[in-house]
Parts: C-alpha cells; sequence; structure tokens
C-alpha cells in the first residue's frame, strides 16, 4: 500500500482528486487520502458496495463518514442520491462465497471486522 498511496500522494493533481480506499492495512509510513480496512461493510451491501464509476464521493477523515454526494459526475440532493442508491441496492446481490466448506468456510462466516477487534462470533 506504501507504493500505491505515495503515487497518489506525489502527483499534485492525484492528490486533489483520488483517495485509496481498500480492505488492505497499511504501515505508518502511508500518506495521503488512504482509507483502510473497509471490509466487511462492503461486503455486507453497504454504501461501499453501491458505489458505480464516476459517482461523486465526500470523505471526511477525521469525522470517519464517506457520503456519496452525486451519480455519474453530476453533484445531487440527499434525497436524490438515497432515492438511486435504494435502486442500485435492489439490483445488488452479494458475491458467491469461494470458500464451501472448511475452516476457512467457518472463519469467513464467523471473523469481526479488525476495526472492532480481529475476533470470531
Amino acid at each position: 500500500m506504501f507504493y500505491t498511496t505515495e503515487a497518489i500522494s506525489s502527483d499534485p493533481v492525484l492528490s486533489n482528486s483520488i483517495a485509496l480506499l481498500t480492505d488492505g492495512r497499511f504501515s505508518g509510513a502511508t500518506k495521503g487520502p488512504a482509507i483502510g480496512h473497509i471490509s466487511p461493510e462492503a461486503a455486507d451491501g453497504g454504501p461501499i458496495a453501491l458505489i458505480e464509476e464516476d459517482d461523486l464521493i465526500e470523505i471526511d477523515i477525521p469525522g470517519r463518514s464517506l457520503r456519496i454526494t452525486g451519480i455519474k459526475g453530476k453533484a445531487m440532493s440527499g434525497e436524490e442520491v438515497d432515492r438511486i442508491l435504494e435502486e442500485r441496492r435492489k439490483a445488488w446481490k452479494p458475491r458467491e462465497d469461494r470458500i464451501k466448506s472448511g475452516v476457512l468456510k467457518i472463519f469467513s462466516q464467523h471473523a469481526v471486522s479488525p476495526m472492532k477487534g480481529g475476533y470470531m462470533e
């Protein structure tokens, strides 16, 4: 992740227009607009799962929030965005589990987000 965030933050145009969202973890050397540990929110059908190319996103890192503020490059009111996201949510389907049995299947069903401490329920 270090090299990716370094490439983004070292270019003034990119650093003002791109943020990196990942389920990966970061070292202390990471810099620039980067948000880690986003899973399982996207896999659970949260707002990140509904984002499509050219959607406008507002990220408040200190406030720990991410909001979709426009669709297909056009800024919209919260109500308009909510209506479109509801349509997307109806069409959204979770990914099929790749792991069908064994210890990894049990882990994938019971692992809790690292943000909560990284344990199993």
